[in-house]
């Protein structure tokens, strides 16, 4: 994948998420296609493309939607250069890896969101926000990612 249609598919993602994938909610829950790209690029290119698609994605998530700029790009940075570091020791043919990276990812996600906003002084409710959010957004993320992961699989990694 070129550096041009990763940007290009960043900030598709970006205009999709924030206009017609906002129809999708389930419970005023919306999945976070960006991380989704993000832990894919990240496993399936390595750790330089998985940082340009985190920084990327995260930047436009912070300068358009969040209470403080570089939350998300710190989150969206950490967890693909990490992915991205395994990239070469995980089985990227089996669907149980993408499926874990995502559940583990959506969980540190809000993690570090939250522990984020809280020595931030910005008032969220933890308990709520992994009760009701995170779980429920993880499982539609993994159900949106798979199909994304088969997709990406098979039209980049397979087709070498």
């Amino acid at each position: 994948m070129n550096k041009y249609l990763l940007y290009l598919l960043i900030i598709l993602n970006f205009i999709l998420q924030t206009t017609i994938f906002q129809y999708f909610r389930i419970a005023g829950i919306l999945p976070n296609t960006a991380l989704i790209l993000v832990i894919i690029i990240s496993l399936l290119n390595g750790r330089k493309k998985g940082i340009t698609a985190g920084i990327l994605a995260g930047l436009l998530q912070d300068f358009f939607f969040s209470r403080a700029i570089g939350i998300n790009l710190l989150i969206y940075l950490f967890i693909s250069y990490f992915i991205g570091g395994l990239e070469k020791k995980l089985f990227k043919d089996n669907l149980l890896t993408p499926i874990f990276l995502i559940a583990v990812s959506t969980i540190f996600y809000y993690l570090i969101y939250c522990l984020i906003l809280y020595f931030l002084n910005y008032s969220s409710n933890f308990w709520f926000v992994l009760k009701k959010v995170t779980l429920f957004e993880m499982v539609y993320n993994i159900t949106v990612g798979i199909f994304v992961y088969k997709w990406f699989y098979y039209k980049y990694y397979v087709s070498k």
